[in-house]
Formats: C-alpha cells, structure tokens, sequence
C-alpha cells in the first residue's frame, strides 16, 4: 500500500508515460498492483485536470452550459437572422454570393445576391422588409460587412436591435444554417435538371420565391401566407377559400405552437449532453482553437489559458484572448473550459 502523496506521483508518471491515457485504462494499469488512499479519486482527478488532456483531447467530457433561447418569435420581424453563402461564382454569373435574411416567425425568405460582402449589400438585403415592416431584432454572424460602422449605423436608424452570434458557434443561428442547406439543394437541383444554362442568381430568385410557397415542415403552412395571408394551395384560383383576418391570426396562432414543441425538443437534446455550469468575470478558461476546418491536424484543439472580462449572457462570455476586434472575443460557452486551480 503506497501513501497518498506517494499515490500521487505514480499515477501522474504512469498518466504521462502511456501518453495520456483515460481513465478506464489508468484504473487497469495502477490498482491490480497498487492500492493507496483515495487512489481512484485521485486518478479522476489527475485524468480530468491535466492541462496536456484539455488542450489537445477531441473527446472530453460533457460541454459547459445549457441552451439558452432566442425565441421561438411569437409574430412577423419580432426577430430575423442574417446569413451569407459563398461558392457560387462562375455559374453564368460574375456573383459569388447569397445573402439570406429570414424572418423567424413566419419562416418568410428574402436574398439578395452579389458579387462581395460588403456592408452595402446587408442594407441592401434590409431593406427589402423594412419599408413595409417593423423589424425588432436582427441576428447575425460577425461578418465584416454586418460589424462596419455603416451597417451599424443603418440598424441604429431603424430602431432594430443588432445581436452578433460568438465565434465559431453556428448553432446559434441554427434555423438559417438549416435554411441555408434547403435553398443550396434547390438552386443545384435547378441548374442541373436541363442543358440549358441559367445564370444561377437567377435561379436563386426562383427557387426563394417557391420556398416561400411551400408548406414549412415546422409551422406547417407556407410563409407566404402567414405573413401575407395569401392561399397559396395549388387549387385553381376560382377553388381557393378566401383568408379572412380571423383565420390569419387562428392560423399564425397554429404555427406558433408548432414552433414551439421542436424548440422546447431541440433543447433537451442539447441539454442532454451539457453541464449547467456558469463561469464568472476573473476566471481563467481555455477556448477552443478556431474553426475545425481551418485548424492543422496537429495543432492544439484548445488554447490559454485566458481571464474572462464579462459575462454577455448566460452563454455569451467576452475572453481576453488579445483579438483587436471586440467581437472576436466573444464565445458561447461550450467553447470555454475551465482552468482546475491546484490544492
């Protein structure tokens, strides 16, 4: 029998030597032949709090931090999200991207295409809705263009609030990532069902324009006419019943509940794999090292340990990583993970 201090140093030797291995495996190479003093806790605890495991692991425990909602929306532009999609250049057209704005509510669609992504043609994209609608919230990804003094300045004059995602946290803006997937499908489908070539900003109009059209599998009608009140059924015109207010709002009433029930379902499941713990201004956390894809195959998956400076919200923290720009300091909590201060 070893004493604990003695324990200690083993476990750590034994940890380091057989290159970092778990805790299953650490049990199975110690305790056949050691036994000490609080020997499996302190396996744990050597295991969890190794700062080498936390910077360079892919597997680790449970994230940090439950799911915190923005939404479900309960009426038309009460929030709306911002997105862009590159890659399209060449199709028959010198533009290379879509900017997608989607209304929450309604799952109502507006792009615009073009050849950059400068601030210009964000407001451009506002300014599709904004002349017949109030909008209350816009959330985004911190792209240049979204984050310039002109886009800011625009948003501050229409009175909407501007909500920036954190870094490398596209599931915060989960319903146009999804979206974005749906039109992409589409606009392939279009360009490539005949010889004859289209220029693809041109099928894009399209396709948006038949998306709207189309029964969303969540609110289960067509944005279109909840935001319009427009029957959109592919009945002759002389069939279709006439949309009256009173049904509009039963109807809009309708999709919101059936808003609701995946959101509260989408939340569980993300809870499910999550720990409820909060971090507070002063504590040291590492973050994880950028996007994946634009990551070496080598390099470390997390880096730090850096002071939080504030907390934005309950999943929103600003980090003193040493980025110029504000915005590159903000990150969603399950991109944080503690720094297990010594005995």
């Amino acid at each position: 029998m070893l004493s604990e201090k003695f324990s200690k140093i083993l476990i750590k030797n034994v940890h380091d030597l057989y290159c970092h291995i778990g805790l299953t495996q650490m049990k199975n190479k110690i305790t056949p032949f050691y036994t000490a003093e609080n020997i499996n806790r302190n396996i744990k605890k050597i295991c969890d709090e190794c700062e080498i495991c936390i910077r360079n692991k892919s597997r680790r425990k449970p994230k940090f931090g439950l799911m915190s909602q923005l939404g479900p929306a309960t009426r038309p532009f009460e929030i709306v999200s911002i997105d862009t999609i590159g890659g399209f250049g060449g199709l028959r057209s010198t533009k290379k991207y879509l900017h997608l704005l989607v209304d929450h509510f309604t799952r109502y669609a507006y792009i615009s295409t073009s050849r950059n992504q400068s601030s210009g043609d964000f407001i451009k994209l506002l300014k599709k809705v904004t002349p017949a609608y109030n909008i209350d919230m816009v959330l985004t990804d911190q792209y240049p263009g979204l984050n310039s003094k002109e886009f800011k300045q625009f948003v501050m004059t229409e009175n909407i609030k501007l909500v920036f995602t954190a870094v490398d946290a596209p599931f915060s803006n989960g319903l146009n990532e999804r979206l974005n997937q749906t039109l992409v499908n589409k606009i392939r489908c279009k360009i490539n069902e005949s010889d004859k070539k289209t220029a693809w900003s041109s099928i894009a109009q399209k396709c948006v324009e038949k998306y709207n059209e189309t029964e969303h599998t969540v609110t289960k009608f067509a944005p279109k006419y909840l935001l319009e009140g427009e029957n959109i059924n592919i009945l002759p015109s002389e069939l279709k019943s006439r949309c009256t207010r009173e049904i509009l709002e039963r109807d809009r009433k309708i999709a919101f509940q059936n808003s609701v029930r995946p959101h509260e379902y989408n939340k569980k499941l993300f809870d499910s794999h999550r720990k409820d713990d909060k971090f507070k201004e002063g504590d040291l956390v590492y973050v994880e090292n950028g996007n994946r894809l634009n990551r070496k195959k080598m390099e470390e998956l997390r880096i730090g340990p850096f002071e939080i400076l504030k907390k934005i919200s309950d999943s929103i923290y600003q980090v003193d990583t040493g980025h110029r720009r504000a915005e590159s300091n903000l990150f969603h909590i399950t991109k944080l993970c503690p720094v297990f201060v010594s005995e």
